[in-house]
């Protein structure tokens, strides 16, 4: 059994709990880490969880693994530091804020032999696995669409004046980085590196990115992605061939797709119902597993990792260079 250490004591750091105990015995939550001895107690408590530390290398020195689920800014120090432990670790979404931190993690983790990964969870789902054997049957793909549109649950209290972490710009994250990251993913997993990529961003009046698009440009297929924290969306994502398309719902939270043949009835491939996001977290934690008793990272999650951080990077950078950035009324 792997035994985890989690560092901070969120909803998301819940659902990594829970979802460790839905491997069989595979992986454990073993420890927590907080800042605040007391609130990590509590954690690990209402968890069921042995350790609490406010000390991040006495829970690296008590654990084999740690999985970070930090502010964005702490991940790459965090994880750095349980490399030279020689640990393992299991970073959340982003791994890290920048290429340059991302490559860091991954060469620090080949030269203490342990595993690196990012934990973008819908990419390791049974249903993300069940849309990649089924493109075949779609024929050449010409056109595809991956939306997420999710208003966040502290966009009310931003609106009304409050300053939080989920829309501070100064914290480097982004709409892209947080929800976009859900949709560009699957779309770089099952097509691959774009040719060209274009898009814009819609922008809070602190200057955080509140939403935007992506086009992903293939040459012979172009992918939009569509993502947002400030809207909530109603329409399905559909990726569409010359012989057929497959709708499916939320690419985050993936639990219904359906395959229209064309000139054909159509046929429901995966009927729901709906999943949250503690449902399926314990797939990425058994890739992770798996490559962990391998010895050996799988070089598809690394390279899925780097292509969608050199994306980010890039449009980012390019968005917030042009001059005519406005608030989300423009």
């Amino acid at each position: 059994m792997l035994r985890f250490g989690i560092v901070g004591t969120n909803f998301i750091s819940e659902w990594f709990s829970t979802a460790c105990r839905a491997t069989n015995g595979r992986a454990s939550a073993a420890a927590v880490y907080s800042r605040d001895l007391g609130r990590g107690q509590a954690f690990a408590d209402a968890q069921g969880i042995d350790l609490a530390f406010d000390d991040l290398d006495a829970l690296i020195d008590a654990v084999d693994a740690v999985y970070i689920a930090s502010p964005n800014a702490a991940h790459h120090p965090q994880a750095m530091q349980a490399l030279a432990a020689g640990r393992h670790v299991l970073v959340e979404k982003v791994i890290g804020t920048s290429t340059a931190q991302v490559e860091e993690i991954f060469a620090a983790a080949r030269a203490a032999g342990v595993i690196a990964m990012e934990a973008v969870r819908n990419v390791h789902t049974p249903a993300h696995q069940l849309v990649r054997s089924t493109l075949p049957q779609l024929g050449a793909l010409r056109h595809a669409r991956f939306e997420k549109l999710q208003y966040s649950s502290r966009y009310d209290r931003f609106r009304a004046g409050e300053l939080l972490n989920a829309f501070d710009p100064s914290l480097d994250n982004s709409a892209l980085a947080d929800i976009g990251v859900y949709c560009l993913q699957p779309a770089l997993d099952l097509f691959g590196v774009p040719a060209r990529t274009s898009g814009a961003s819609v922008w809070l009046p602190n200057g955080f990115e509140g939403g935007g698009s992506l086009q992903l440009d293939y040459g012979t297929l172009v992918a939009d992605v569509v993502y947002s924290k400030i809207a909530a969306g109603l329409g399905p994502s559909v990726i569409y061939g010359e012989d057929a398309a497959l709708t499916m719902d939320d690419p985050g939270e993936l639990s219904r797709i359906e395959l229209h043949p064309r000139g054909g009835a159509s046929r429901l491939l995966l009927p729901g119902p709906r999943v949250a996001a503690a449902d399926t977290m314990q797939h990425e934690v058994l890739d992770f597993v798996d490559q962990v008793d391998a010895g050996a990272l799988d070089p598809r999650w690394a390279e899925l990792t780097l292509a969608s951080r050199r994306i980010m990077d890039e449009q980012l950078a390019r968005r917030q260079a042009q001059p005519a950035r406005t608030s989300s009324r423009a």
